[in-house]
């Protein structure tokens, strides 16, 4: 080695050491500074958390909450954050749930008093079992707190948009729904072979025990159903939508069942930017203008690359807002408590948990309040120099994605909206 070639070494050496040296881990210290907690009291979010949380929705064009399924603080944080939402002049939300449930949730914000009700008759009429285990028609509308969130909106005169699949568990709902849009000239005729398609439909539930691929081969092969869903469809205009979403409840479960995640995955995320973009356009949303909220599954939610290695709505929107040179706010939530049997659960300990991949930030969590971090900061001061935080994969890939990680005080099971 040259004389040169060691003064160059050396002073690369000693130029990392220090940078690796002057840097903090993610130590409760370090992370105070972009750390805020607040309390959601009467439906309300107050603190200093939630005057952050106002400031950051106020400045953005789309606003995506990320959450996880079944999660009652997920609801409640959200009938909370929607009145702020409103005073940032948002008048639109869009769901990660089929266009006919969508269609049906906005229909039913004209009476928001009703809406609990509502949604409980439709899961005790719809809901069977499997495996001993209850299932209800709409996954994300199961839960009392569920229906509170879509009262608010309501309340506030919003209009609610849904841009992912139907559910392959509501399949009689959307039968219904069909039938209920012919003619009553057209019913009459076609009465019999509606009762044979949807009987069929709740036999196959009644004796599916787990086996999607059967259910799905004798949904695609049953003459009664088939034949019904291209009456329907030919018809009524209106049941074009219906229709399409039923064949495509049944593609996602083929999808499924038979293990193609990466097909599905991609279908799944081109049919969710065709669908948003279907149904903004309806309502005459302004996507160059208008303000969105957006709330559904946080890995599907997030700018960049998705953890199922797609592009997805996210992303779409998170450009569009550069686009219109404007901002996005990309909000995850990470449980760290949990109340399970009496018992409160800290899941940092827990394996396979999001707060055990994330637990050099989830250890600013609080039992008695919520906790909301910004890693908008984190950015500069982890990808250049001089490098103050070092982290992990996990964190390194979290926070490209998401600008806001929201903590909530203990998670409590959500309140089925059914009566056994």
């Amino acid at each position: 080695m040259s004389s040169i070639q060691k003064s160059v070494f050396l002073i690369f050496f000693l130029g990392v050491s220090t940078c690796v040296i002057g840097q903090d881990s993610l130590s409760l210290e370090t992370l105070q500074p972009i750390t805020y907690h607040f309390e959601i009291t009467d439906g309300q979010l107050v603190g200093a958390g939630a005057d952050f949380l106002k400031k950051e929705i106020t400045k953005a064009q789309f606003t995506l909450l990320g959450d996880y399924p079944d999660s009652k603080s997920s609801s409640d944080f959200t009938t909370a954050l929607l009145p702020e939402l409103h005073q940032a002049e948002y008048k639109t939300m869009a769901l990660g749930i089929g266009v006919p449930s969508a269609r049906l949730l906005h229909s039913m914000t004209e009476e928001p008093k009703t809406i609990l009700s509502k949604l409980k008759a439709l899961n005790n009429k719809y809901a069977f079992t499997e495996k001993e285990r209850l299932v209800l028609p709409m996954p994300d509308m199961k839960s009392v707190s569920d229906a509170l969130f879509v009262q608010k909106a309501g309340e506030l005169q919003w209009n609610i948009v849904g841009f992912g699949n139907e559910s392959w568990n509501n399949l009689p709902w959307l039968l219904d729904q069909m039938y209920g849009k012919l003619s009553e000239g057209i019913q009459k005729k076609q009465r019999s072979l509606y009762e044979t398609s949807k009987t069929t439909v709740e036999k196959l539930y009644a004796n599916r025990n787990g086996d999607l691929l059967s259910f799905v081969e004798a949904i695609e092969n049953s003459k009664p159903i088939q034949d019904f869903l291209k009456i329907a469809s030919e018809k009524s205009a209106e049941n074009a939508v219906i229709v399409e979403a039923f064949h495509n409840s049944i593609k996602n479960c083929r999808f499924y069942a038979e293990k193609q995640f990466f097909k599905k995955n991609k279908w799944r995320v081109d049919e969710e930017k065709r669908l948003l973009r279907q149904e903004l356009e309806r309502i005459d949303f302004d996507i160059h203008q208008d303000k969105l909220f957006v709330k559904w599954d946080m890995n599907f939610l997030s700018r960049g690359f998705q953890p199922y290695a797609f592009y997805g709505v996210g992303n779409t929107l998170s450009e569009l807002a550069d686009y219109n040179g404007s901002t996005s706010l990309h909000i995850g939530i990470v449980p760290r408590y949990q109340l399970k049997n009496g018992v409160v659960l800290d899941l940092m300990e827990q394996k396979n948990t999001m707060a055990h991949r994330f637990a050099a930030l989830v250890q600013v969590a609080k039992k008695n309040q919520w906790t909301v971090i910004d890693l908008q900061q984190m950015i500069q001061e982890s990808q250049y120099t001089p490098v103050k935080y070092l982290l992990n994969e996990n964190i390194n890939d979290l926070i490209k994605r998401y600008d806001l990680i929201v903590i909530p005080a203990v998670e409590k099971e959500a309140t089925l909206n059914y009566d056994n």
